[in-house]
């Protein structure tokens, strides 16, 4: 009789809210912009990103060495005198918005949130709002994406001295210590 009721219970279900979602890396990206000299602004990015989404929040991790800015020094010297990844490897985010949330969602169906994230970092953890969407491709396939950059500040996460040094060994007049992060999530069953 339980085999029967659960059969029941499955078929009834939708195949995509049967499965748990997993972050597509290929198809995912996390962006952010740095300023230097007040007036230099580069676009740098994170290669390796894993995540879920369960029945109660989606969850992302960035593995901080895998900091891409475009110079092979400059990722190093993110890697060790900013990030510390031999200490702190990873950078993890989280925001409660679970198959729960999304289940009912409709292929092609767009739905736009002000959330609010957890962001851990630098061995901190914040809470920082962000305005978010999610959208429906097809049966076994969700983006989640930002609207507006979300702005992270390097002081808040006791990255200021990190900064600091960047600044030092590159010989600039100054490194913005806050920085728009934007991002584009592709998760499938």
């Amino acid at each position: 009789m339980k085999v029967l009721l659960v059969s029941a219970l499955l078929l009834a279900t939708p195949a995509w809210a049967q499965a748990a979602w997993q972050l597509d890396e290929e198809h995912s990206s996390v962006h952010y912009v740095s300023v230097k000299d007040a007036s230099t602004g580069e676009i740098n990015s994170f290669g390796t990103l894993s995540g879920t989404i369960d029945a109660q929040e989606s969850r992302v991790v960035i593995d901080l060495a895998s900091v891409e800015t475009g110079i092979d020094i400059r990722n190093e010297r993110m890697q060790e005198m900013l990030f510390e990844t031999g200490e702190f490897g990873e950078a993890e985010v989280s925001v409660a918005m679970g198959e729960e949330t999304l289940s009912d969602m409709q292929v092609g169906e767009h739905r736009q949130a002000t959330q609010t994230l957890s962001l851990t970092l630098h061995g901190e953890t914040l809470e920082l709002e962000a305005e978010m969407q999610a959208l429906r491709l097809d049966d076994s396939s969700l983006v989640i994406s930002s609207v507006h950059p979300v702005i992270i500040s390097a002081e808040d996460f006791g990255l200021g001295e990190g900064v600091e040094a960047l600044r030092e060994v590159a010989g600039l007049s100054s490194i913005s210590t806050s920085v728009p992060v934007s991002f584009n999530l592709m998760f499938t069953k």
